[in-house]
């Protein structure tokens, strides 16, 4: 079996910006219901019925975005602090998130990538690899928001831009990451698995929460 690498990434990325695979909603479903089989599928060569990785991603980020900016604007959601000017900043912050959305995510996937390939899939698969499944969970994640989104802002009338919804959306990914990373590594023999499995969870969803929230502040403040 020929190993995934940079090389094959990069020819994957111009295939999916040129391609509209047929496989879509199967490989959603899929990364949802069975992450590891899929997972594997895809490394193991058997390619041709799911998504270009970097594709699948980019789609269904830019599907959230749209969605999440929607909801936003539609029903006039803002930040609820007590002081004016902690609301200043909260909004201008999700402002600056929102309009530079693509970068942010990219860099969730990279650290992401270099927590689980440090903490559990060393020796087990590289890099690159460990980058490919993180295109994949991540892509799946986002289209887990998209749902939130208009289940809690349209539905519900929840702000979907509150402390609250925050709180469930990590919730929600520490929960995905830890039945993605557990379909996919309990297949290969691995110490103090449960331990690395919780670790590697939190560990991602207290990242994407770090960097989707307080990273902008920092910038803006920087720049």
């Amino acid at each position: 079996m020929e190993r995934l690498t940079g090389r094959h990434l990069v020819h994957e990325t111009v295939h999916s910006l040129t391609h509209y695979e047929k496989g879509f909603f199967h490989t959603v479903w899929h990364f949802i219901v069975k992450p590891g089989t899929a997972a594997i599928n895809f490394l193991q060569g058997k390619r041709k019925e799911y998504q270009k990785p970097v594709g699948y991603i980019l789609i269904l980020t830019g599907i959230y975005i749209l969605i999440h900016n929607f909801v936003i604007d539609r029903f006039d959601y803002h930040y609820s602090v007590s002081s004016t000017s902690a609301l200043d900043v909260e909004e201008q912050s999700n402002i600056f998130l929102r309009t530079h959305f693509t970068p942010f995510m990219l860099f969730i996937m990279l650290v992401s990538a270099i927590i689980i390939y440090l903490v559990i899939a060393r020796g087990k698969f590289n890099f690159i690899e460990v980058l490919t499944l993180c295109l994949y969970g991540g892509g799946t994640y986002f289209f887990m928001l998209t749902l939130s989104d208009l289940v809690l802002g349209v539905l519900f009338r929840v702000n979907v831009i509150s402390t609250d919804v925050f709180l469930w959306q990590t919730i929600l990914s520490a929960l995905y990451n830890l039945w993605f990373s557990f379909d996919v590594f309990k297949r290969v023999p691995i110490r103090l698995f449960w331990m690395k499995m919780i670790t590697v969870s939190l560990l991602i969803s207290l990242v994407g929460l770090g960097i989707m929230n307080y990273l902008p502040m920092l910038l803006m403040k920087i720049f």
